[in-house]
């Protein structure tokens, strides 16, 4: 079990909005019938930040999911799409998920 962490930091506010658009319009729908797959997309708007969290169980099940982040992104290539400003790899140790 792996992070991967995004980071998107200073962005402006049009960078902002076109990001949080192409997450929820192409990332989010590639991935959600990803297995093996936990992942939060988070905005702090007055910073002008973002923040991607993934954790995956394999690499073999992240392979597959960014394939097909990267098909529907082939579908638009002209769309506004701001890089991240840091991109890092985490080992998971550990885990809680709070009872309901």
């Amino acid at each position: 079990m792996f992070a991967v962490v995004l980071s998107f930091d200073g962005e402006s506010g049009e960078d902002l909005a076109a990001g949080i658009e192409h997450v929820k319009d192409e990332v989010i729908p590639a991935l959600e019938h990803a297995g093996g797959l936990h992942g939060w997309w988070l905005a702090d708007r007055d910073a002008g930040r973002r923040l991607t969290v993934m954790v995956w169980d394999t690499q073999e099940q992240y392979d597959a999911g960014m394939t097909r982040v990267q098909e529907a992104r082939a579908k638009g290539p002209g769309r506004q799409r701001p890089a991240p400003s840091s991109v890092a790899r985490f080992e998971v140790y550990g885990s809680v998920t709070g009872a309901s």
